[in-house]
C-alpha cells in the first residue's frame, strides 16, 4: 500500500478517501529532488479544506463539496487553490487511490470545456500570481507566469488546455524555478513584466469573445 495513503487513512481514521493523487510539481512533471511532494485528497463527510504539513509531503484535504467547487472555480475558493485546479488534468499518471463510488463524478471533471478551463485557470493565477509580483519579483512561484504562457501557446495551435509547455517557456519556467532567487533569475524579470501583460491582455480577448 502507498505510504502515503497509508499516513492519510492514520490522520482521518473515520472519513472514506474518495480520491487522492500527486498534485504540484510532480503533475506539472517538473519535480526535482528538492522538490516537496504535494497531495491532494478528497474525503467524505468532512467540512471545507485544510493544508497539512508532514515535513516533505503536503496534504491538501478537501470535502466533495469543496473540492466541487474548486473545479467550478467557484470563488469561495480561495484563488490559490483554484489557480492548481488543473493539476487533476495529470490523473492518469498521478492517482493514488480513486474510491469506485466516486468514479463517475471524477470522469465527468476530466471532461473539461478546454476554453473556459482555460479562461478560469488563468484568471485565478492572475489574481493569486500577480498580487504575490506586486509584493516582490523575486519568488519562485512566479515560474508559473511562464507555464501558463505555454498552455496559452498550446491551446491556440490544439484547442485543448493540457499541461503542456511548448519552448521557449518550458526553458525559462525551469530555469526562473532553479534560479528564481539569483541574478540569473533576476535577468527574467523583464519577461516576467512582458508575460503578465499578455496574459492580463489574453484574458481580455478571451472575455470579448464571450460577451459576442
Amino acid at each position: 500500500m502507498n505510504l502515503i495513503l497509508t499516513k492519510i487513512r492514520g490522520i482521518f481514521p473515520y472519513h472514506k478517501i474518495l480520491l487522492a493523487y500527486y498534485s504540484g510539481s510532480i503533475a506539472y512533471g517538473i519535480n526535482d529532488e528538492h522538490s516537496d511532494t504535494d497531495v491532494t485528497v478528497v474525503l467524505e463527510d468532512f467540512r471545507d479544506n485544510i493544508h497539512l504539513n508532514l515535513g516533505q509531503v503536503d496534504l491538501f484535504i478537501f470535502s466533495k463539496e469543496r473540492f466541487l467547487a474548486r473545479h467550478r472555480f467557484d470563488e469561495t475558493i480561495t484563488a490559490y487553490h483554484r489557480s492548481s485546479t488543473d493539476t487533476f488534468l495529470s490523473l492518469n499518471r498521478t492517482l493514488i487511490h480513486m474510491d469506485p463510488d466516486f468514479k463517475e463524478t471524477v470522469d465527468k471533471l476530466l471532461s473539461i470545456n478546454h476554453r473556459m478551463f482555460l479562461l478560469k485557470s488563468l484568471e485565478a493565477e492572475l489574481e493569486y500570481g500577480k498580487a504575490r509580483y506586486e509584493v516582490t519579483k523575486a519568488l519562485k512561484s512566479h515560474y508559473h507566469f511562464f507555464r501558463y504562457r505555454g498552455i496559452i501557446e498550446h491551446y491556440e495551435k490544439t484547442g485543448k488546455f493540457e499541461l503542456v509547455c511548448p519552448e521557449p517557456w518550458y526553458t525559462y519556467m525551469i530555469d526562473y524555478k532553479n534560479n528564481w532567487d539569483s541574478i540569473k533569475g533576476s535577468k527574467y524579470y523583464d519577461l516576467l513584466e512582458e508575460t503578465i501583460v499578455f496574459i492580463e491582455n489574453y484574458i481580455e480577448g478571451m472575455k470579448r469573445v464571450e460577451l459576442g
